[in-house]
């Protein structure tokens, strides 16, 4: 995966939803922080998680399930305004 399939918003739901969106970003990147697996991140923007063990695996695809519920969220909002 890359950071921006699931931790940067696109540039148009920023442009759109204002202050929603920066919120959404900045909750995006504190669920990226806070995944505690050897990550590496390359030039290109892809992720690569490194899991020890199941706990970690767990941890990944919590943020993952919590990441893309924040897009789904702000998704809504989108189609609200």
């Amino acid at each position: 995966m890359t950071v921006d399939d699931l931790w940067s918003l696109p540039a148009s739901a920023a442009c759109r939803a204002g202050r929603v969106a920066s919120d959404a970003q900045r909750t995006l990147a504190a669920i990226l922080e806070r995944i505690e697996v050897p990550v590496l991140l390359r030039d290109d923007g892809r992720l690569t998680f490194f899991p020890h063990d199941p706990a970690d695996l767990a941890a990944i695809r919590a943020a993952q399930a919590a990441a893309r519920a924040v897009h789904a969220h702000l998704a809504g909002v989108l189609r609200g305004a």
